[in-house]
């Protein structure tokens, strides 16, 4: 379940990857990010009284759009490092496997921690304690961050070692092949 840390962290990641690879997708999910993280901290309790009405709304459209150019862009930016790559079949399936399976691991986990919420956010420690709900709300927020980098790279880890066994697997029957010719020329 994305929030504000979650955001944050990946509009930060998103810049910084963005501007040493030169990739505009990502600098575009870092400012989407951006505008989720703001628009999260201003309907925070602590901060969001202190905000105007037409802000808030303007952000929450803003938050909104933001999280639906999300994906897109994260698609983007895997055909754009695709493109550029030396080794464009295995870069795309690496991008290919990582993101879809980022985006299962985020999916299992916002179920997850959507239900632990629940659970969590209702004890008397959580409801009693600010610092406690804070600690909480971070932690959700790691926990999704946690979910998506482990599911990219294990996508992405997973398609390249499907790329690299096929093309070993290729070259094997190619020597076979090349070596029952040589015998046969003798």
């Amino acid at each position: 379940m994305p929030n504000g840390v979650s955001c944050a962290f990946f509009a930060g990641r998103n810049f910084i990857y963005g501007k040493t690879e030169n990739n505009v997708f990502k600098e575009g999910i870092g400012c989407a990010q951006t505008v989720r993280t703001a628009d999260s901290v201003v309907h925070s309790a602590s901060v969001g009284a202190k905000v105007a009405s037409p802000v808030k709304s303007a952000l929450s459209k803003g938050a909104a759009i933001a999280r639906k150019i999300v994906y897109p862009l994260i698609i983007g930016s895997g055909v754009y490092n695709t493109l550029v790559a030396d080794d464009k079949v295995k870069t795309g399936a690496a991008q290919a496997g990582g993101i879809g399976t980022m985006y299962a691991f985020e999916q299992i986990s916002e179920g997850a921690l959507k239900s632990l919420d629940k659970k969590i956010s209702s004890t008397a420690v959580c409801k009693n304690n600010k610092l406690a709900r804070i600690g909480w709300y971070i932690a959700k927020g790691m926990c999704f961050v946690a979910a998506s980098l482990t599911g990219y790279n294990i996508g992405s880890n997973g398609a390249e070692k499907i790329v690299d066994t096929s093309r070993a697997k290729k070259a094997q029957k190619d020597a076979e092949k090349n070596s029952v010719f040589n015998e046969l020329k003798l």
